[in-house]
């Protein structure tokens, strides 16, 4: 009975599939999480292969420093191919010592200026005009802004940061979405001024393909 058990058990154990394994931690407990998530389940990628967690401070530091633990952790059982942190730059205190961080530990960074609601933002429209914090705003709040102007427009309601589901609703203008990050990237490097912009589309591209 007992070894009857084992062999239950060991069949309903994930396993990992023929592909890179990827290690994702995001920045945001919700926005983040729930567009990789969703990602992962659209394109059918095994959560053992591809997975996310949540920084364990709201910090980029915090989510630099909670890949590191999370790679250790798993590092007797699973090698990570690849790690990145998705963070914003917003205004953070800590965004210099999360690049060296990660540098030392071979953690890819997924930055977006001001945040990564500019990645959303990207599917419906290109724009480089400088995104500024205001007086009783934070440069992310008014992206968050200008995407729900879009939002609402597209789809008659406004946009919701804990909203599921965001990468299965947005797939249909995804090309659009890579081209303008793409550009705007380009842009950003050439006017020396990285706001706004975003690199999301690099690790979006990267978990598209992974079973190619």
């Amino acid at each position: 009975m007992a070894k009857r058990k084992a062999r239950d058990l060991s069949r309903k154990a994930p396993k990992r599939e023929a592909y890179k394994t990827i290690l994702i931690v995001c920045e945001g407990e919700k926005t983040e999480k729930l567009y990789f998530e969703d990602l992962i389940s659209t394109e059918n990628l095994s959560s053992v292969n591809v997975q996310v967690y949540s920084g364990r401070g709201s910090d980029p530091k915090s989510v630099v420093e909670t890949a590191i633990e999370e790679k250790d952790k798993q590092s007797q059982h699973l090698e990570f191919d690849e790690v990145y942190c998705v963070i914003d730059r917003d205004a953070h205190q800590t965004f210099d010592d999360a690049k060296k961080l990660a540098k030392g530990h071979n953690i890819n960074l997924i930055v977006s200026y001001p945040s990564f609601e500019y990645w959303y933002l990207c599917h419906f429209k290109y724009s480089r005009a400088p995104i500024m914090k205001t007086v009783d705003k934070s440069a992310g709040d008014n992206c968050v802004a200008l995407l729900n102007k879009e939002w609402n427009e597209k789809f008659s309601m406004n946009y919701n940061k804990a909203r599921q589901g965001v990468y299965k609703v947005l797939l249909p203008y995804i090309e659009t979405a890579i081209a303008n990050s793409r550009r705007a990237i380009r842009e950003a490097k050439i006017d020396r001024e990285s706001n706004p912009s975003t690199a999301v589309h690099v690790l979006v591209n990267e978990l598209r393909k992974i079973k190619q």
